[in-house]
């Protein structure tokens, strides 16, 4: 059955909507910290805490996975891109829950492959996807109140 077209709604002019990019260099810089805190933590973690045989590599392992997966969903992101002021915090939202259904996706498969010791495993990935969140929300945040506050400013300053 077709739908006639008459009854479908018409697609609203978005032209007026401004448009926004993220701070790849930022981001990018963000990622790779997060990356050397989720993995290097290990290391550092076994200086102070006797870990039992294999616990320091797994625990590697499992931040490793969890920061290449989500550096992966930075990229599908596409900071570099301008998109409208309503898709991006949509995008940013899709990105982080693909990211944060497809570490364990992939953690399963491995796990189910190498049998790692499940302790450091999961702590290294569930540690690396939360340092990742919590360095990207403040950075995207400010990013965008910053492009906010200037078109703001730009728009006061044109009723004047």
């Amino acid at each position: 059955m077709k739908i006639p077209s008459d009854l479908l709604p018409q697609p609203s002019d978005r032209s007026s909507e401004p448009l926004y990019r993220l701070p790849v260099g930022i981001l990018a810089l963000g990622w790779v910290v997060s990356t050397v805190v989720s993995i290097g933590g290990w290391p550092l973690a076994g200086l102070f805490v006797d870990l039992e045989p294999g616990w320091l590599l797994w625990g590697c392992i499992g931040g490793a996975i969890s920061s290449v997966v989500g550096g992966a969903g930075l990229l599908i992101l596409g900071p570099w891109k301008p998109r409208r002021s309503g898709d991006l915090p949509t995008l940013w939202l899709a990105s982080t829950t693909g990211r944060i259904l497809a570490i364990p996706a992939v953690a399963f498969l491995i796990y189910s492959a190498a049998r790692p010791p499940d302790r450091p495993f999961v702590v290294g990935l569930a540690a690396s996807a939360l340092v990742l969140l919590a360095v990207e929300v403040p950075i995207i945040a400010k990013a965008m109140l910053a492009q906010i506050e200037a078109d703001e400013s730009a728009a006061a300053a044109s009723d004047d």
